[in-house]
């Protein structure tokens, strides 16, 4: 008996020490290396409009200890495992997160010189949402209303817990679209169908008391115009509360960067009406700004920059001043001084003065009228050119997508460039005029700086009438169309083309002044020319020399990889029509399409993104074009 009891110890004692070395092994202060794989099932659609990234999964799991924590020494295997086994339970809650339910993790752990660690994630296909609302104290009749509407919304979304919080967002939203002030979800349970790969979320929302708009209080500071005010609120006392109309009207107060904050809210119902309450704070009055730029770089797309001559170096310098809210009605009074010392043969400096006033609720609410006045000197790949300019616009909107111009513009100009433009050494050098403009704009777009989807079409015709010019009159029309398309609901993917297209009527090009010609190339045109240097120039003169007809295209695709950061890639084309002279002396290069190709970064902030675009000419003019383009900018190209 005692034998026996001693071999079982000796062997319990065998067995426990080999169990330890195979399963915990003692290291003192190693350390590992981490590997991660996924893999995602997905459909056509999902490929194309990248639902879920594997990079924002990969990205989330790579925040986990084992990976994160991998240069800090861990003792022994059995705290690894225990650590590996701790994110496999957080990685599977981040695949419910997004909506893939039947998610598989494993890992492996392989001991040699190096231990390694090595994660294994498939997490199948992301699972679709099903929708089942119910409203308390409501008809059936209630429901059947808005169902339609809540199936439009589930079309896109996955049974991800961002797309069912989205769409819960999306049911209050459509409520207080209707009347509802403060529609408030009692109820949500979700329940997972493996066998269908779906998650039904049973909703209860009481939708609470439906109301009018009633009384707008509004407290502001003084110095500012009550009425100002009130013809930037969306809404009319009576009408069924909206809340897209009080967010328009926030947005509006804001649009006119008079206040410094933006309060909009509503109070409590009484009677069926909810009075609404706006308290809004003053912005600065006085804005300056002063901003230094120095190039020494030929052909590159600063404005100023756009020269051939080799030996041009400049520094901009700008200073700006603008006066908010300026006699008390929501003026804007600003002043521009803009020098830029250049260093060729001629000597010569540009510089700009401009003073310009916008004042709003002309004649209509929420019309603007816009006074004018400016002298500029400036240097550009044609011509030398000065100009002296008064401004008159009244910009009128007929709706929310739909706005119209007219104006006025007085110029007296002085031009200077190769002879070879001047058949009449007196006409077309010193000439002044007046230019009536006419403008329609239909804008669908969701944003001005960064859009993401819709459309704007744009219509400009212009009348000017000349003195001391070749022509007498000089009449052009313009037309624009640009579309941006999502692939996807949160508007990560996106594709965007832009058509333009430039007429003057009448007249030989030889006897169109040559700053009123039309070019192509630059900052918004065919991005891999510099300004005006995407057309075909005198041989001989190296200068572009323009033409009556211009018709330029831009096509993007946009990627936002997260919040901050996102990357672009461009092709732009631009020709010019109508350019032949009816002088022997001026013989062009062969009339063909201008192309360029490109990619960029995009930096999104609060006011619009910045973008920086590096673009590349086809087919490049060996001592004419640069090799490449750099841009610098606020807002998207178009």
């Amino acid at each position: 008996m005692v034998l026996r009891a001693l071999c079982c110890v000796v062997f319990l004692v065998l067995h426990s020490s080999l169990f330890a070395s195979d399963e915990v092994r003692e290291r003192r202060d190693f350390h590992y290396a981490t590997s991660l794989d996924i893999k995602i099932e997905k459909n056509l659609f999902e490929q194309l409009s990248d639902i879920i990234s594997e990079s924002e999964i990969s990205d989330e799991i790579k925040k986990l200890r084992t990976f994160s924590q991998q240069d800090k020494a861990i003792s022994n295997m059995r705290a690894l495992r225990d650590r590996v086994l701790n994110d496999v339970d957080t990685i599977y809650k981040k695949a419910y997160y997004y909506g893939f339910y039947d998610a598989k993790v494993t890992y492996k752990i392989k001991m040699d010189d190096v231990v390694s660690v090595a994660i294994f994630v498939d997490l199948g296909q992301i699972f679709n949402l099903e929708l089942n609302v119910s409203f308390e104290n409501k008809e059936e009749d209630f429901k059947r209303f808005y169902d339609p509407i809540f199936f439009q919304k589930l079309r896109t979304c996955k049974a991800s817990m961002r797309d069912m919080n989205r769409l819960l967002e999306a049911i209050v939203f459509e409520l207080q679209k209707n009347g509802f002030v403060n529609p408030i979800i009692k109820e949500k349970k979700a329940s997972v169908k493996y066998d269908r790969h779906s998650v039904l979320l049973n909703v209860i929302v009481d939708t609470g008391e439906n109301a009018r708009f009633s009384n707008t209080n509004i407290e502001a500071f003084p110095g500012i115009s009550t009425e100002f005010i009130r013809n930037r609120i969306d809404w009319r006392e009576g009408e069924i509360f909206n809340i897209e109309k009080v967010q328009s009207t926030e947005e509006a107060l804001k649009d006119s960067q008079i206040f410094s904050q933006v309060k909009v809210a509503p109070g409590e119902i009484v009677d069926g009406r909810v009075p609404m309450f706006i308290n809004l704070e003053e912005e600065k009055k006085h804005t300056i700004g002063i901003s230094l730029l120095y190039s020494g770089m030929r052909n590159m797309n600063f404005e100023k920059k756009s020269q051939t001559q080799k030996n041009l170096k400049s520094i901009i310098g700008r200073l700006s001043w603008e006066r908010n809210n300026a006699f008390g009605n929501g003026e804007k009074l600003n002043f521009i001084a803009e020098g830029t010392p250049m260093k060729i043969r001629s000597k010569r400096a540009d510089y700009a003065f401009e003073i310009k006033l916008m004042q709003p609720d002309v004649f209509t609410r929420n019309s603007t009228m816009t006074y004018g006045l400016s002298r500029r000197q400036e240097l550009t790949n044609v011509f030398f050119k000065k100009s002296d300019k008064g401004l008159l616009r009244y910009n009128y909107p007929f709706s929310k997508i739909c706005s119209g111009a007219i104006g006025a513009t007085v110029e007296q100009n002085v031009l200077d460039s190769v002879d070879v433009f001047f058949h009449n050494s007196e006409e077309n050098r010193k000439y002044g005029g007046i230019l009536f403009p006419l403008e329609f704009i239909i804008d669908k777009t969701d944003n001005l700086l960064n859009p993401t989807e819709g459309y704007r079409i744009t219509t400009k015709f212009t009348k000017g009438f000349l003195r001391k010019a070749s022509i007498r009159d000089l009449s052009s029309a313009e037309l624009g169309f640009s579309y941006n398309y999502s692939f996807d609901e949160i508007k990560r993917t996106i594709f965007a083309f832009n058509l333009r297209g430039t007429k003057i009527f009448k007249h030989d090009v030889d006897d169109i002044p040559i700053d009123k010609r039309l070019y192509a190339g630059g900052i918004n045109s065919v991005r891999g020319y510099a300004n005006q240097m995407a057309c075909e120039i005198v041989k001989g003169e190296d200068a572009p020399f323009g033409g009556k007809k211009l018709f330029e295209f831009n096509t993007e695709i946009r990627r936002k990889f997260n919040s901050s950061f996102g990357g672009v890639l461009f092709f732009d084309g631009a020709k010019v029509f109508e350019n032949k002279s009816r002088y022997e002396r001026i013989k062009l290069e062969k009339r063909r399409w201008f192309c360029s190709v490109g990619l960029g970064v995009r930096y999104f902030t609060s006011i619009g993104p910045i973008r920086v675009d590096f673009a590349f000419p086809i087919k490049r003019r060996k001592g004419i074009d640069s090799k490449m383009q750099f841009i610098m900018s606020l807002g998207q190209a178009f």
